[in-house]
């Protein structure tokens, strides 16, 4: 019986990614990552993998410490086999504990492309590969605004343009002066509007304060999450309540 189910889950189940017989899987190995997909038509930009690699440690200022996988999913029940706690409603998702990312079909067909999901979750693994333990990796995760931020920024245009978003945010009678903590993940309908908000913080950051030092940040950050806000004060020399009103008056404009 035990075999059995090892059998299920390595060929149907979670431990899919394990499973060196990818049957039916054509496979592109680039010098940091393997690409399993049953058809690259559509997908080029999955050729392009050793480039985007590149351009993610460029901007994040962080070095891939392994080897990872790229599992791209032709159907949406292949999603919900392979990743039963998402119950088939992901686009993309990361799975750091196996080095693996999932690539589902809602992604391959949306308007934005299989490369802002692929780019997304790349900058996710490659945060985790560089958070020294669990522990952070955890609170991470749980903030949210960090991680999500980077990846949304970094993966290209999503969700909405800024004009959109301040018009809906002002709408719905939101601030821009806080920052908004959670996981967007477990913010119900509004996440795509957190996802956004955390997006242009992030753009904020970088374009107000120069890429080098919000780097900086990161390094630190990843190092000990918990204290997010003092490192906000050390590295950018201006405490979070600041640096959140000139981000007010900046989405404002």
């Amino acid at each position: 019986m035990f075999l059995m189910f090892l059998i299920f889950y390595l060929f149907w189940g979670p431990l899919y990614p394990l499973n060196p017989l990818k049957f039916g899987c054509k496979k592109l190995v680039s010098s940091r990552a393997t690409i399993f997909v049953k058809d690259f038509d559509g997908d080029s930009i999955l050729y392009q993998i050793d480039e985007i690699l590149e351009e993610e440690e460029r901007f994040h200022g962080l070095r891939f410490k392994e080897k990872f996988k790229v599992i791209v999913l032709e159907k949406d029940s292949n999603m919900k086999r392979y990743l039963p706690w998402m119950k088939g409603t992901g686009y993309s998702v990361k799975l750091g504990a196996f080095n693996v990312i999932y690539i589902g079909a809602n992604a391959r067909n949306s308007p934005f492309g299989i490369g802002v999901y692929l780019k997304h979750e790349i900058s996710h693994l490659l945060l985790h590969q560089n958070t020294p333990s669990m522990d952070n990796n955890l609170e991470i995760q749980r903030q949210g605004w960090l991680s999500e931020g980077i990846a949304t920024y970094f993966g290209g245009p999503h969700f909405y343009e800024k004009y959109e978003f301040a018009a809906i945010w002002k709408e719905k009678g939101l601030t821009f002066d806080k920052l908004y903590e959670e996981n967007p993940l477990k913010m119900g309908s509004s996440f795509n509007l957190k996802y956004t908000y955390n997006r242009f913080f992030i753009e904020f950051l970088i374009e107000t304060y120069g890429l080098e030092k919000f780097q900086s940040y990161l390094k630190s950050y990843i190092n000990n999450p918990k204290i997010y806000k003092h490192i906000f004060s050390t590295i950018f020399g201006e405490n979070l309540e600041e640096i959140l009103h000139k981000f007010n008056t900046h989405m404002s404009n």
